[in-house]
């Protein structure tokens, strides 16, 4: 009974990495469950929205099965190659990830620049960040949409929450600057 409570409290992250030819980087480390969010949020707002992968239309329902059957391992669960940049997304266990430090506080943005003067290093604690769905306007025609976009806004956070640590969320790294938006 342990052991299944235990295994349960693994978090799966999707790890989406993209290496493009001059060098450059990008790393985005997000919960499963969110990115399963976020291809329902899509579908919400654009009921047309595919995804093209070598020329062929994926709907995101088979994109949100791969993910959802998807376990965690090693191997990439999709990967694209265009040209000399590759895409790969694996799942991977939140101990990989995560480190241990208690419930997350703030959303951290570190931008480091060849220029120092424009180095930037914010920090806003999630209670604020929390409030940003009742900062967006609900007037005219996007109403509508905006009502849905306040809807992730609050499952996103709420699913970063359910995460027991801190976490890089995005990081990028090429021959001029380094950003890192991350979870603490």
């Amino acid at each position: 009974m342990n052991l299944f409570i235990l295994l349960n409290l693994a978090i799966p992250f999707l790890t989406l990495e993209v290496t493009e030819k001059d060098g450059e980087k990008v790393r985005v480390n997000v919960p499963k469950t969110l990115i399963e969010e976020s291809v329902e949020f899509a579908k919400s707002c654009d009921e047309d929205w595919d995804i093209d992968i070598d020329g062929k239309k994926i709907p995101p329902d088979s994109i949100l099965k791969i993910l959802q059957e998807a376990g965690i391992g090693d191997e990439p669960v999709i990967e694209i190659t265009e040209g000399e940049d590759i895409v790969r997304f694996w799942v991977r266990d939140s101990k990989d990830i995560v480190n241990k430090t208690g419930t997350p506080k703030r959303l951290h943005i570190n931008v480091q620049s060849e220029n120092e003067e424009e180095n930037v290093n914010i920090r806003l604690p999630l209670t604020l960040v929390k409030i940003l769905p009742f900062l967006l306007p609900e007037v005219g025609e996007d109403a509508e949409h905006i009502e849905e976009t306040k809807i992730f806004i609050r499952k996103a956070i709420k699913q970063i929450q359910k995460v027991e640590g801190s976490f890089t969320l995005v990081e990028v790294d090429d021959e001029h600057e380094k950003v890192k938006i991350s979870i603490e």
